[in-house]
């Protein structure tokens, strides 16, 4: 009998460490990999604040229809260098004064897109105009519109062009 015609006694393979140490490794580097996250994360853009009205912003008028009138909107003037944002005054309830709270606000962009929302709970008359301090930051040229949605579905459109 050779040594090739004997029956070959190897031993199976143990179960090593490699899982295990495999999990380990994983979950050591996964703080690592939340920290370069929250690095990569892109900057808060500012966004616009409502208050009620106090010195003299621009007024934007409520349009009959919206961004489809035929009345031009108020154009926006050119912000000067140390400015940054425009201040604007509307009534959400509208001319008439018939809108009920809560107000659903959105910033429409040209595109029609929405570009910010809010919701404001209109403490007190509905008739007080609101100033928004809007950045003009990410503000391209054209026509936007503020979109005011109150408790009982009527839409208003304040439309206005930047610059």
């Amino acid at each position: 009998m050779s040594l090739d015609d004997a029956p070959s006694f190897r031993r199976p393979p143990r179960p090593g460490p490699r899982l295990p140490v495999a999990v380990l490794i994983l979950a050591g580097l996964l703080p690592i990999a939340w920290l370069i996250g929250r690095r990569t994360v892109p900057v808060p853009v500012p966004e616009p604040a409502l208050f009620r009205s106090g010195q003299t912003p621009i007024m934007v008028p409520e349009s009959n229809r919206g961004l489809a009138a035929n009345a031009e909107p108020p154009h926006l003037p050119a912000l000067v260098p140390g400015e940054a944002a425009y201040r604007l005054i509307f009534v959400p309830g509208g001319t008439s004064g018939a809108g009920q709270a809560p107000f659903r606000l959105r910033l429409t962009a040209r595109d029609g897109r929405d570009v910010w929302q809010a919701d404001w709970n209109a403490p007190g008359d509905d008739r007080v105009p609101l100033e928004m301090i809007l950045p003009a930051q990410g503000l391209r040229s054209g026509r936007y519109a503020i979109v005011v949605e109150d408790a009982s579905g009527t839409m208003r459109n304040f439309p206005f062009i930047v610059p």
